[in-house]
């Protein structure tokens, strides 16, 4: 067991009986879905399905079918798919941003969605220290880099579908990153040579900017590439091309070129065969403004980056994660 996980272990450990209160406690939740406003700007007649999470849940925005529903209620980071299956990380997090004191714990679960209502929502992976942001899924792995612990986290989606009770924290493979510390991993992209990762950096507190990790399968060698970004977010290589979030300066990069500049703080990407779509909150160290913020989606010309309009979602809170719902993403590693 390399030394990063042990630590990590070794925390989960320290967490576990509050874990299993997390677990029974869920389990009691119900949530009835209901819908939510959404404020447009520019073009209103484009056609398009997405599903995005922010720190108050998982919502779906669908114009063209009148769907604009929340789904799911807490504070959800991650959003992937498999086939018909969602996979959502959530935290238990309520917005203290004291990093050396809190005890976060983070969990995964999965679903099936149809239309706007979710079905067989079970709790798949409990007990994670820590934040779990971005997930993903590649050759039938769910893979995803667990935020302050400098490793990649892994486990077949066979075997935890097949699981009949949640799994614990060392269920895992982990691939260590000799990176420097703190690093506050939080976007992931895979494909058949490589791991891509951001590393944050912290770099409000550090004055760090953040990093490009690229891991190779092959080799195990890790690059790192300085972004010159303020505290960073997403990740997706398309056709040759590098997208990623300059968080706190508002801008999305293609390759070495500003793609878009917002009037927000960056962060969620989703590509599909016509647009991007690129999440926008307020940039705010107030606890309970992070839960009350009206974020924003904009939506982009994929080929130009051209702004063709903005969906301001009122209330909502801070906007982690949007995938397209219905049709393929490309900012997804299986697409």
């Amino acid at each position: 067991m390399n030394p990063i996980f042990s630590k990590a272990k070794d925390v989960a450990k320290a967490r576990f009986e509050r874990s299993l209160k997390e677990v029974e406690a869920q389990k009691q939740q119900t949530f009835v879905p209901s819908p939510f406003s959404v404020q447009t700007i520019g073009d209103k007649n484009i056609d398009f399905s997405i599903i995005f999470s922010t720190s108050n849940g998982v919502f779906i925005l669908d114009p063209k079918n009148g769907i604009q529903q929340q789904i799911l209620e807490g504070k959800y980071y991650g959003i992937t798919k498999q086939h018909s299956l969602w996979f959502f990380s959530r935290s238990n997090n309520q917005g203290d941003r004291d990093h050396t004191k809190n005890d976060r714990i983070s969990d995964i679960s999965t679903a099936k969605i149809t239309n706007d209502q979710v079905e067989d929502y079970r709790l798949k992976l409990f007990g994670i220290p820590g934040e779990v942001h971005q997930i993903d899924i590649f050759e039938d792995q769910l893979i995803f880099p667990h935020s302050g612990y400098n490793q990649i986290l892994s486990m077949e989606t066979a075997a935890l579908l097949k699981a009949e009770q949640p799994l614990w924290f060392d269920a895992y493979r982990s691939i260590p990153l000799s990176i420097k510390a703190p690093s506050h991993l939080n976007s992931i992209y895979i494909n058949k040579e490589k791991i891509y990762l951001i590393a944050h950096n912290y770099t409000m507190r550090t004055g760090r900017l953040s990093d490009l990790i690229v891991y190779d399968k092959n080799t195990s060698d890790v690059q790192i590439k300085a972004l010159k970004a303020h505290s960073a977010h997403n990740i997706c290589v398309l056709q040759g091309d590098l997208y990623y979030c300059d968080s706190n300066n508002k801008k999305l990069f293609k390759n070495e070129t500003v793609y878009f500049e917002g009037d927000k703080l960056l962060r969620g990407l989703s590509i599909n065969d016509k647009y991007i779509f690129v999440g926008g909150s307020d940039i705010c160290f107030d606890n309970y403004k992070r839960f009350s913020n009206s974020p924003s989606i904009y939506l982009l010309d994929r080929f130009t980056g051209k702004h063709i309009s903005t969906f301001i979602l009122p209330d909502l809170g801070d906007l982690y994660e949007i995938r397209q719902f219905k049709a393929i993403d490309y900012a997804m590693s299986t697409h």
